[in-house]
């Protein structure tokens, strides 16, 4: 580079002023030809030898030159020359050089050094130019520095150039980067002269952000203005309309660049087809792309991303086979629409295909793309190699870690995901989402709460996600107290109670046996859909409340919801609970002929209870022969239920065989039907069942009943006396009995279901785990507050009495959870109306946090 440089000999004392003027600026146009950073530094060395590195026209021309190459060197170069010429002359330089600093920092994309150098420069008392404030405004658009370019804008009211159209477009553009659009809004109406950049500058701010509405209807105004839109116009309202799935206005949009004759180029037809396919219209947008002569890299992957995120994995393929055909090389952005149809279609050979010409191409040093085949891999039940991947990465990000225990969890690892999850380095939201998410499934409730305090511990705030999941945990505990603190929280932390929430509050209430609080929630919530219709009958039905369900399910039909499934099981269920028979048969009829749904098994299962607790076994028996449906166990369970409460023998023996045939290792039916033989007193048979079960290795669950008391859990079996307090428990009982008996009371010792004598079964009658709890609810509790216990298996009618008598002799409010249904003792009274005894033949989980799964 240097031979190519002429040599230029210091000017002699001979030579004129005239002459010297005219060698200096030869040499000074001479930077013009400087085609790189090397090039420039040697004839900058050239300069300053021959005494041109104080001439002002030199540094500006050096400067220009350095701006021109739009490199951080070029301009850290221009920086120091400038910076030398300024200390050797004691001067602050002209505003032209300053500018041309700026301009050089931020086309190199160095955006905070061009804003330090505006500060500098005003600093030193130089007063910018209308030239000055595009580039700063750009610097700090592009660096989201917003106090700066709030100070440049006091900078421009103060020196007048509020009418400047350029500055004030440049100020648009600030804020709508910024998202600021109410200050770029109001820089746009007090303009006294606005171009279409203008517009521009205005919609595409409002479609960078959160307002594609306003940018649609911004363009459509500026054409009914008479200003005629450009390309980039164009292209930011197709994609407005895509944010917002109109396809209407798409079209109009489209149908305005028609009638104004503009030709469209490949940038606008990529534009048209990802709206297109946004708003569903696959077969528009294929039409255009294939009208498309001059097909890039950049179309093919916009339907290609379009293609996968719908899920359509085939079609996705085929155009990838097209694209390669023709000849355009995948990037990045096409490895990851192909890794996620691999992942949709399950298809392991096409996924390691992938990772293959990811490995050959260098693209898995993208976070993206590796993070896509972790997914990828654990989808296809691959989870060593999507460990292998991971491990191989040299930028694990937390998008990594969370991929990867989502990948665990989809496949059941909770173990591994929940190892992986200690060892985050940093975790984010959805870290602890996922993991919350995770515990929930697999019905770990106390551990997703014990997360969700460590989240808390670690400053995390929570998302209504990250709620959905507490709240779900909250419900299953039955914890009353738990569920307050959890909705408290959202309150107090102002987290938005969308739908999903609010129908999981109300599902939580009514699973911790409070109701009042559950339709509280309910009649606040704004929007209803099907499912939180069902929670709030599903509260109903819980209480005993079938007049009420009833009610609202007419109120849902009224207000045009319309009833799924798992709404007719809570519908139907609320009936069999309150006795509703005719009501609750007119719904299982209706259901195909009024709403065409057909019922399913757990419809008949419910129909069946419902006409089994009201006795009419003939009738139940008969809906089971009618069935288009095989019926499984659950349908012959709630007949078998039935057949206790109304001492058909012979009915339930039948039943019990269904239920052996269809589910041998199920002890609960086998257990029902010895109980059945007990209060007949056919002792034999009670031992030929019960030896049945134990020659099948199947054991009885023993009663347990848990109540809370300050924060502590306490649980009571029956039969075992091993609490701390148990002496004192014991005085209470016996006090308990005491007067009972006095007001009336008698054990019904009908369900001791074992040949013992009386004063053994008075005694194991006494024993039960709920009088247990009921007991230490009373002593431990200060007067009228309210008493929550939750039972693993049914109450017994005797417990049922002794519960009632307690609310009235003790004046308490007590609730009891059992594996059936929820009981609100009240003054002697129970919610159930005594209409209680037969088990539900269903139960329900939450199995994700939008939708409940039927347990059958």
């Amino acid at each position: 580079m240097a031979a190519s440089l002429p040599h230029f000999p210091l000017l002699s004392s001979k030579t004129t002023h005239h002459e010297a003027i005219i060698k200096h600026k030869s040499e000074i146009r001479l930077l013009e030809n400087c085609k790189s950073i090397d090039e420039l530094r040697q004839l900058h060395c050239h300069l300053t030898k021959i005494g041109l590195s104080h001439h002002p026209p030199a540094i500006s021309k050096l400067i220009t030159t350095c701006t021109d190459m739009a490199t951080l060197p070029s301009s850290q170069h221009a920086r120091k020359a400038f910076e030398l010429f300024l200390q050797d002359e004691q001067t602050i330089g002209t505003v032209f050089m300053w500018n041309s600093l700026l301009r050089g920092f931020s086309l190199a994309g160095s955006f905070h050094e061009a804003i330090l150098l505006f500060l500098e420069m005003t600093n030193k008392g130089v007063t910018p130019d209308n030239f000055t404030f595009p580039f700063v405004l750009s610097a700090c658009a592009r660096y989201g520095a917003s106090s700066e370019g709030l100070q440049v804008h006091g900078l421009v009211v103060k020196l007048g150039f509020v009418d400047d159209r350029f500055i004030s477009n440049c100020l648009i553009h600030f804020y709508g980067q910024l998202g600021e659009m109410g200050c770029a809004q109001k820089v746009f109406d007090e303009m006294c002269e606005r171009n279409v950049v203008s517009w521009t500058s205005l919609i595409c701010g409002y479609g960078r952000g959160d307002f594609p509405k306003e940018a649609v209807s911004l363009f459509f105004l500026m054409v009914e203005e008479g200003i005629q839109p450009n390309a980039v116009t164009m292209v930011s309202a197709i994609s407005a309309c895509a944010e917002l799935g109109d396809l209407d206005a798409g079209k109009r949009v489209q149908a305005y660049i028609a009638e104004s004759g503009v030709k469209l180029n490949t940038v606008m037809v990529n534009a048209l087809v990802d709206m297109y396919m946004k708003c569903g219209a696959n077969v528009a947008a294929v039409q255009l792309f294939e009208e498309c002569v001059n097909r890039d890299l950049v179309l093919y992957n916009t339907i290609l991303s379009n293609y996968a995120r719908q899920g359509l994995a085939k079609e996705t393929y085929m155009v990838l086979n097209e694209m390669l055909r023709e000849g355009q090389w995948p990037d990045r952005v096409t490895m990851l629409s192909a890794i996620l149809a691999s992942s949709q279609l399950g298809d392991t050979r096409c996924g390691k295909c992938c990772h293959g010409y990811v490995l050959r191409n260098g693209f898995e040093g993208s976070d993206n793309v590796s993070n896509a085949m972790i997914g990828m891999y654990m989808k296809c039940g691959e989870q060593k190699l999507a460990c292998r991947v991971f491990d191989l990465m040299l930028n694990k990000t937390v998008v990594s870690w969370n991929s990867l225990i989502a990948g665990f969890i989809r496949n059941g690892d909770v173990e591994s995901a929940l190892d992986t999850f200690n060892m985050m380095p940093c975790k984010n939201l959805v870290s602890w989402n996922t993991i919350l998410g995770a515990l929930l499934h697999e019905s770990l409730f106390e551990e997703a709460i014990e997360v969700f305090r460590m989240m808390q511990g670690e400053g995390i705030e929570a998302d209504a996600m990250t709620m959905v999941s507490v709240a779900s945990a909250c419900g299953y505990l039955g914890t009353l107290d738990l569920a307050k603190w959890a909705h408290a929280y959202i309150g107090k932390f102002r987290i938005p109670c969308d739908l999903q929430l609010g129908t999981v509050l109300v599902d939580m209430y009514a699973r911790c046996g409070d109701p009042q609080s559950a339709m509280q929630v309910f009649g606040k919530m704004k929007d209803k859909d099907v499912t939180a219709w069902t929670s709030a009958i599903g509260a109903m039905a819980m209480e005993g409340n079938g007049e009420s369900a009833l009610e609202l399910f007419d109120q849902m039909v009224l207000q045009g919801v319309k009833p799924d499934g798992v709404t007719f099981v809570m519908v139907l269920t609320a009936c069999s609970h309150s006795g509703l028979v005719e009501q609750g048969m007119h719904l299982f009829f209706s259901m195909k002929e009024v709403y065409g749904i057909s019922p399913e098994i757990v419809h008949y299962g419910c129909a069946v209870d419902l006409l089994g607790r009201a006795g009419m076994l003939g009738e139940a028996q008969d809906l089971i022969k009618s069935m288009p449906l095989e019926p499984n166990d659950v349908v012959w369970g709630a007949l078998l239920a039935a057949c206790r409460t109304y001492k058909n023998v012979d009915l339930a023996a039948y039943a019990a065989e269904r239920i052996t045939e269809l589910s041998p290792e199920k002890s609960g039916p086998h257990v029902l039907l010895s109980n059945i033989y007990a209060s007949a007193g056919k002792w034999n048979e009670v031992a030929r069942v019960r030896l049945g079960l134990k020659e099948r290795g199947v054991q009885k669950a023993a009663g347990s009943s848990s109540l809370e008391i300050n924060g502590t859990v306490h649980e009571f079996t029956s039969g075992v006396e091993s609490h701390p307090k148990m002496g004192d428990i014991s005085l209470m009982l016996d006090q308990m009995n005491s007067t009972f008996v006095e007001a009336g009371y008698t054990p019904d010792l009908a369900n001791v279901l074992l040949d013992v004598d009386e004063q053994e079964k008075k005694h194991l009658l006494g024993r039960h785990s709920e009088k247990l709890a009921l007991a230490f609810g009373l002593i431990s509790t200060a007067e009228g507050i309210t008493i929550r216990i939750v039972k693993n298996l049914r109450m017994c009618p005797d417990c049922h009495s002794f519960a009632k008598l307690a609310s009235k002799i003790y004046n308490r409010e007590i609730v009891i959870r059992d594996n059936n249904r929820f009981h609100f003792f009240r003054e002697g009274l129970c919610s159930c109306h005594d209409y209680w005894s037969v088990q539900l033949p269903v139960q329900y989980e939450i199995c994700s946090e939008k939708e409940y799964h039927l347990i059958t």
